[in-house]
């Protein structure tokens, strides 16, 4: 199941280019476990109920976040490039490029929060047969999560103060409530798969 489209875009993950990089992989990653997510969900729930409101509402909103999260990685494929360009001249054209790329970072971060939180609020039992697939979008959003705070703080770094105080106490919030979600339920996955 693996087309051409998909290797050839490894493939230029995999080139010495700078983009696409980590901050578009992370928007990938994302998008993938909102994927995962949405085949669970129609599989375990929209298969044996296609009325069903909740799960229909959840559809939603996981395509929504599919999307952006895409929409993320090429946003931040597009800024990581401006980053480069401006590199050398430095100047208020690199600092606001800076910013921007710590934005995205965040934004990714905040749709992998999202996703999360999406899956904190389903009855996991009702995918008990597919619980697995569950367990890894959870993990996707992990690591799309640490993918994004880790190019937040390295990009938070080149800024100077006020401009990034504000994004720093933004992603306190986020990293915070992350935090307090994910290991709570990684722990319930985990207890169904065993």
């Amino acid at each position: 199941m693996l087309d051409d489209k998909l290797l050839k875009y490894i493939e230029s993950v995999a080139s010495d280019s700078s983009t696409p990089g980590g901050g578009n992989v992370a928007g990938v990653i994302n998008s993938l476990g909102c994927a995962l997510m949405l085949m669970s969900l129609r599989i375990a729930v929209l298969k044996k109920d296609k009325r069903d409101p909740d799960a229909l509402q959840t559809e939603k909103e996981l395509e929504s976040l599919k999307e952006k999260s895409l929409c993320l990685a090429r946003e931040d494929s597009r800024i990581f490039s401006k980053v480069m360009k401006y590199w050398k001249e430095g100047g208020s054209s690199l600092h606001r490029a800076i910013k921007e790329s710590a934005e995205v970072s965040l934004d990714i971060s905040e749709a992998a929060f999202i996703l999360v939180s999406i899956i904190e609020k389903q009855e996991l039992n009702r995918f008990k047969n597919i619980i697995t697939d569950v367990g890894i979008a959870l993990e996707l959003a992990r690591a799309a999560y640490e993918s994004g705070i880790m190019n937040f703080k390295i990009n938070c770094a080149g800024l100077q103060e006020p401009s990034g105080r504000h994004l720093k106490e933004k992603e306190k919030i986020i990293s915070a409530e992350f935090n307090k979600k994910f290991p709570a339920l990684r722990n319930s996955v985990k207890k169904i798969i065993n």
